[in-house]
């Protein structure tokens, strides 16, 4: 499931280059949180658990996507770190979902819980982005006039 979420990441890159990194990150996220809410309420089948999943992984890999087209505009004086911290980030994220899930489902005898935390990360997300994003533009928008400025 993993691998598809890597598989889509072109997609998410080419849809944040029409539409903007920040608009397709925070339709993802908000996607991955409703996804995430269906299945921590836990009434929905094991086909369509697996379905849900899948979906999920597909938004975040389409989210990982519109990350690495922000990092250069956002970050272009720091962009071998910032992609090395990304990926760190994703690597620690792909290895936190297990075993995530596998301990909730360990102390619970469930996985809802687990899924309701990643709700609550998705909100977050979702929420700092939306915060950074006004940062982002005013400072853009300076940076753009003073370019045009000096044409």
């Amino acid at each position: 499931m993993f691998f598809l979420g890597s598989l889509v990441r072109p997609l998410g890159g080419w849809i944040a280059d029409r539409i903007g990194g920040t608009k397709t990150l925070s339709i993802m996220f908000a996607v991955v949180f409703c996804l995430m809410m269906l299945l921590g309420k836990g009434f929905i089948g094991i086909h369509q658990v697996i379905a849900v999943f899948v979906t999920a992984m597909l938004a975040l890999g389409m989210g990982n996507g519109a990350v690495f087209q922000l990092v250069p505009q956002r970050f272009g004086r720091e962009i071998g770190t910032i992609t090395g911290i990304v990926g760190m980030a994703g690597g620690l994220g792909g290895f936190l979902l297990a075993a995530g899930l596998g301990y909730v489902k360990q102390v619970t005898d469930g996985y809802s819980g687990g899924f309701l935390c990643f709700v609550m990360l998705a909100m977050l997300a979702f929420l700092l982005l939306q915060g950074v994003r006004n940062r982002w533009r005013e400072k853009w928008g300076l940076l753009g006039m003073a370019a045009s400025n000096e044409i």
